[in-house]
């Protein structure tokens, strides 16, 4: 929870701007910084302590010089040394051109929000000025606005909304329904404001997905669907996150999909009887010569760790009536699916190439005991796992030596191994989870995503409690 703190504070807004006191200062210092000290510190650059706010709701970023009709904004943490020494540069500054912010006389709106007020104080101050801003840039310069700050903590005043939304200039807009409705999707977390009060939406479940994994505790995907006159504005695209701006409070039409929360009250029970399981088999994973992923590098032993973490849950938790050589299967698919990849590139080869690889380096894992027909069924899940599922189930079904049924039973567990394999796309937001195959798979995108803030490299040698 502390680290959501932090990023509460740091990439969202102060709710309250209230006076400085002498009460606070002290409160808040630990070298001892009193408030006639940081009044005489202020004086000495010519500005006036009377213009500091604060917000004692926060714990960092909570304190900022803030003179709204000169468009000078300064960040102050409440310590001495800070207030001698660092701190100095950003104070002087507020000084070097004398009166007003030059982008504020300009009229220089993107530059003077982009360099001169503070994160926390973006809506602050746009809410006070937006009627300043010509009509035909408002909108842009909201969006810029609101494209910073992941926390607006409820503080964009429904008026604002309203004037700056009429001014929208006109959008395109995502495909329509068979019935003419559009639908969007909003990936929700632990601060996220409900459906029927949120501005933003997607219009791809990707993209809503990725945002309720951005904090490791996504709760919810919401879905809703929507008349085109709903729909303020459309950006699309993957660098433009298919964004669909709504006004809120017209969104009704909604519900969530039947996806497990990454919450403390779920995600421990779903892994605890995972982990004996886990440890066992992924301290092997880490002498098969996988590397530890580096930066722009996605398959590697995290994600090795994190597939064969996604297959014990759905083996413990699926309710699949899966027999103990199934069990195993799923183990030995998720420790060597990938040892034969050689490139983060797209790879139609590879799956062939673990099987190859595997075989050259007669690798075989402890715990695993499988008969000669259920290591080929291993190996045919593997060489195509990578493959579009056509081809794959085609490929399964021509496979001789094997009855009807027992084709059907690989089927299955080709599926289930795809859509733990598939799960872990959350990492780099490559996951649509309407592809996923498998009922349980479709309830885990949350689970997947959390597994992501995990120290999963750690988890191998932590200490179980018996049970």
């Amino acid at each position: 929870m502390q680290k959501l703190t932090i990023l509460k504070e740091a990439r969202g807004v102060m709710t309250r701007f209230e006076p400085l006191t002498e009460e606070f200062i002290s409160a808040q210092s630990e070298d001892g910084l009193t408030y006639s000290e940081l009044s005489a510190v202020l004086s000495s650059y010519g500005l006036d302590i009377r213009k500091v706010v604060h917000d004692p709701t926060r714990q960092i970023f909570n304190t900022y010089y803030a003179d709204y009709d000169q468009g000078k904004y300064a960040t102050i943490f409440l310590q001495r040394q800070y207030i001698h020494d660092t701190g100095q540069a950003e104070l002087r500054a507020l000084t070097k051109y004398g009166g007003i912010c030059p982008e504020l006389a300009a009229g220089e709106w993107k530059s003077f929000y982009l360099k001169c007020v503070p994160m926390a104080m973006l809506i602050y101050d746009f809410q006070r000025r937006y009627r300043d801003i010509p009509r035909e840039q408002v909108f842009s310069i909201w969006h810029d606005i609101y494209k910073r700050i992941d926390y607006a903590n409820d503080m964009w005043p429904p008026e604002v909304l309203k004037y700056v939304f009429q001014y929208a200039p006109p959008t395109p807009l995502p495909r329509p329904d068979a019935d003419g409705r559009i639908t969007i999707y909003r990936g929700m977390g632990t601060q996220s404001l409900p459906p029927e009060r949120a501005i933003s939406w997607s219009s791809h479940p990707g993209n809503a997905l990725w945002f309720a994994n951005r904090s490791g505790q996504g709760t919810r995907i919401a879905v809703a669907h929507v008349k085109s006159e709903q729909i303020i504005a459309y950006f699309p695209g993957y660098s433009m996150e298919n964004e669909v701006v709504v006004l809120p409070g017209t969104i009704s039409d909604y519900g969530y999909e039947d996806m497990i929360p990454a919450a403390k009250e779920t995600v421990p029970q779903i892994l605890a009887p995972t982990l004996a399981e886990f440890q066992y088999y992924g301290k092997q994973a880490r002498l098969l010569g996988y590397q530890e992923e580096a930066l722009f590098q996605v398959h590697g032993l995290k994600h090795i760790l994190r597939v064969l973490l996604l297959s014990l849950i759905y083996i413990h938790n699926a309710g699949d009536p899966l027999s103990e050589a199934d069990r195993q299967i799923l183990i030995y698919f998720s420790l060597l699916h990938d040892i034969g990849r050689t490139t983060d590139d797209r790879d139609d080869r590879h799956g062939e190439q673990s099987v190859v690889l595997t075989s050259k380096k007669g690798i075989r894992l402890r715990g695993i005991r499988l008969s000669r027909k259920e290591y080929r069924i291993a190996e045919l899940v593997i060489t195509h796992h990578c493959h579009d599922d056509i081809t794959g189930v085609a490929a399964i079904m021509s496979e001789p030596g094997l009855s009807r049924k027992e084709k059907e039973r690989v089927i299955h567990l080709y599926y289930i191994c795809k859509d733990m394999d598939g799960l872990d796309r959350v990492r780099f937001n490559g996951l649509d989870y309407r592809m996923l195959r498998t009922a349980y798979a479709k309830r885990l995108p949350l689970v997947a995503g959390c597994l992501l803030e995990e120290d999963i490299l750690a988890a191998l040698d932590m200490e179980i409690p018996e049970s």
